[in-house]
């Protein structure tokens, strides 16, 4: 990837130098910055948001069964993880990196120079982080992050990181205020755009952005007793619209490092085989209930997978890998983005090279407002958000965003296919046919690709129901550290925290061998 210098303060035990697809030379002694305009700090920090969902989700994909390795026995499809590596740690050097210090420094000079739409993002950047690093890692370090005399951090309980969260929203969307009282502008600003990768520049996207992450929060406290429905619905109104709002970081494919990740062009998935769940979620065998295949069931079918060369749709069973892959006629292929696809623009789905790095979309948020409403027992309101989701996420896939544009314009299904869907047994008829599964499953093909992290949370949410999650299957074979138990968060990076920091992560039970089997503080009531 492009060379890119970070700025990094007191984090020689949280992070490492990095590299990305923007160019930004910010400063040359990294322990003593100086100042730096917000706007040329703000284009590495997306990237590197989109960065880290990227690399961690193949392995959480596999935990999530999204898809599988194409080999058999992968210690990620038994639920384990490599002892002595980094991998499935790139978004804690992403919260503790890539945003981390860059947004301190974002939130120095927009201080200083009042600044007001900047603060904003940085808080909201800082929120988004907080919210998925509790999700992954339960556990983490908030209160000494970024204490320049120390070398070795204690962590904060897990309710202290998705309090954080909520308290950098709240900042957030104060700065954002402040800003709007100060010139008048709700929409976009030339001077956030100038760095702005996202939105560009526009704030009332970003407000709606602040409010999905309160979204989340909130349905993640779905075990607890304070949960409460009518907050998500609450924020979930007050977020994205329609799929423009979508949260997605440009990707413009002028070559290989600033390509998307899933594209051909990179050939990042080239390793790994759609799942057996995610084919029968589409193929209408579960939703529909289908004795056999049928591959009218879902148009996002032939968008989202491959068929094998006999025509029938496979996935890989964890940890089984492709056990046809020695018969051309019958082996998994590769993902859609790998079937001779050399050209931008020709892929399907998310695939292309110049396809948005998606870190939230509107259907998705509608899942979330119908399961909260299901819970509380709005069985209208519950199914109203449903419907809306299954809409949204039709459309998301017909129209998937591309470099230019939030919401693309290629109309890969049609009208007519869509409303056949809509009117088919795999859509629940009416509120009290619904179901929960009905609204997770729909969901979890909803994130498809781009955000096994939520997915995963919503499995972890439900201890794994398979009668929720219909067509998951706990691996045949389990890691066999995990001693017969199915895996809850992610271990720490081990580069930073499992060479520097090991008295701290002792104190909760970190160093444990099963340590990734304990069920994280979300999933407890």
């Amino acid at each position: 990837m492009k060379k890119l210098i970070y700025t990094l303060s007191a984090l020689v035990a949280l992070g490492t130098a990095s590299s990305c697809k923007k160019f930004v030379d910010i400063n040359t002694n990294p322990n003593a910055p100086t100042a730096v305009d917000a706007a040329s700090l703000l284009p590495p920090i997306q990237a590197g948001m989109e960065r880290g969902v990227w690399y961690d989700s193949r392995y959480i994909g596999q935990y999530a069964q999204i898809w599988g390795s194409s080999a058999a026995n992968n210690v990620w499809d038994e639920e384990g993880y490599v002892p002595g590596s980094d991998s499935n740690g790139e978004m804690w050097r992403t919260i503790y990196f890539s945003i981390g210090q860059n947004a301190n420094l974002m939130i120095q000079d927009a201080t200083a120079k009042n600044k007001y739409e900047y603060l904003g993002v940085a808080h909201a950047l800082k929120a988004w982080g907080w919210q998925n690093g509790a999700d992954i890692y339960n556990y983490m370090v908030v209160k000494e992050a970024y204490d320049p005399t120390k070398l070795t951090f204690d962590y904060d309980d897990p309710q202290t990181v998705y309090a954080e969260a909520v308290k950098e929203c709240r900042l957030a969307l104060g700065f954002f205020a402040q800003a709007t009282k100060t010139d008048n502008i709700t929409g976009v600003s030339t001077t956030l755009a100038k760095g702005d990768y996202m939105y560009a520049g526009d704030r009332s996207k970003w407000v709606k952005f602040i409010y999905s992450i309160l979204a989340q929060n909130a349905l993640h406290m779905s075990n607890k007793s304070t949960f409460n429905a009518d907050s998500v619905a609450y924020f979930v109104d007050h977020s994205f619209m329609n799929n423009g709002d979508n949260a997605s970081v440009q990707n413009t494919a002028t070559n290989s490092t600033d390509a998307n990740f899933w594209g051909p062009t990179r050939g990042n998935l080239s390793g790994f085989r759609q799942s057996d769940f995610i084919v029968r979620l589409l193929d209408g065998r579960i939703l529909a209930g289908s004795a056999t295949q049928d591959t009218l069931a879902d148009p996002r079918l032939p968008l989202l997978l491959n068929r094998s060369k006999d025509r029938v749709y496979r996935g890989v069973i964890a940890p089984l890998g492709d056990v046809n892959s020695a018969d051309a006629n019958t082996s998994i292929p590769a993902f859609a983005g790998f079937n001779n696809v050399t050209k931008v623009g020709t892929a399907k789905y998310l695939f292309n090279d110049n396809a948005r790095g998606v870190l939230m979309t509107y259907p998705v948020l509608q899942f979330m407002k119908s399961e909260a409403l299901f819970k509380k027992g709005d069985m209208a309101g519950a199914y109203t958000a449903y419907i809306n989701g299954v809409k949204g996420a039709l459309d998301f896939a017909s129209n998937p965003p591309v470099a230019g544009s939030l919401t693309g314009a290629t109309n890969y299904i049609s009208a007519a296919d869509q409303a056949k869907y809509l009117a088919s047994k795999s859509v629940a008829q009416s509120a009290s046919a619904l179901k929960l599964s009905d609204i997770l499953q729909q969901k979890f093909i909803a994130l498809f690709l781009w955000n096994p992290i939520e997915a995963w949370s919503d499995e972890r949410r439900y201890s794994y129901d398979a009668t929720i999650f219909q067509g998951f299957t706990k691996p045949g074979t389990l890691y066999p550290d995990n001693a017969g138990k199915q895996v809850y968060v992610v271990r720490p990076r081990y580069n930073s925290e499992y060479i520097w920091n090991v008295p701290a992560l002792k104190k909760f039970g970190a160093t444990a061998a099963d340590y990734h089997t304990t069920k994280p503080w979300f999933v407890l009531p």
